[in-house]
């Protein structure tokens, strides 16, 4: 007699093997909290500056998620490079929420919506993303990004974001990325004041 198992074609709870692939934590608060106090997104409080506290959760509310990750890896037996990046990036986070900057200085989300995707067939099976450990190609369909900083910057679009969009930085290499978007929107922004200002001074040229 065949077992429910064998009919429904599934696995005995009992005989399963654990899973080494850590499982990314909910980030849904996360991004509530963000999307109240990020310059660029449309708040509940129109044109209020966020307050500290509001700033800070949302470094404490990263940190928690990116240490769930960590801790559910030292089951998964990490790499120590992984691991090691990891709790850099919390204890960055840890120490912002203690003394949180004025307004948050991410990037924008469409920075991060225009990426280079990487194609799964470019993927190698030795490939993981820096930050949650786990293999690329585990996922079936994966979402894997490259950073403008470097070709061998490669993530997890879902792990990379929300570092992204809090703190603006390459997690490897520190490159600022926020600072250039701000720096090209400055830029854009002198730009119509010059050409008006050329347009003025060639009526009496």
């Amino acid at each position: 007699m065949s077992t429910y198992e064998v009919e429904h074609n599934t696995t005995d709870p009992g005989t399963a093997t654990p899973s080494t692939h850590r499982r990314r934590p909910d980030l849904s608060t996360f991004f509530a909290t963000l999307s109240e106090i990020s310059p660029d997104e449309a708040r509940t409080r129109q044109h209020a500056v966020p307050v500290p506290r509001d700033v800070s959760a949302a470094f404490y509310s990263l940190a928690e998620a990116f240490d769930l990750m960590r801790r559910e890896g030292e089951h998964s037996a990490p790499t120590e490079g992984d691991n090691d990046l990891l709790t850099q990036m919390i204890q960055s986070l840890l120490s912002s929420a203690e003394t949180p900057p004025r307004e948050v200085e991410g990037v924008s989300e469409e920075f991060c919506d225009v990426l280079d995707r990487v194609p799964k067939a470019s993927l190698k099976p030795s490939q993981s993303c820096p930050i949650c450990g786990n293999a690329f190609l585990e996922d079936q369909y994966p979402l894997v990004v490259r950073l403008p900083c470097h070709s061998t910057h490669l993530f997890d679009l879902e792990c990379v974001r929300p570092w992204l969009r809090l703190r603006g930085t390459c997690p490897l290499d520190r490159t600022d990325f926020a600072k250039q978007e701000r720096e090209k929107a400055e830029a854009r922004r002198k730009k119509p004041v010059e050409d008006d200002e050329e347009e003025w001074d060639g009526m009496y040229g």
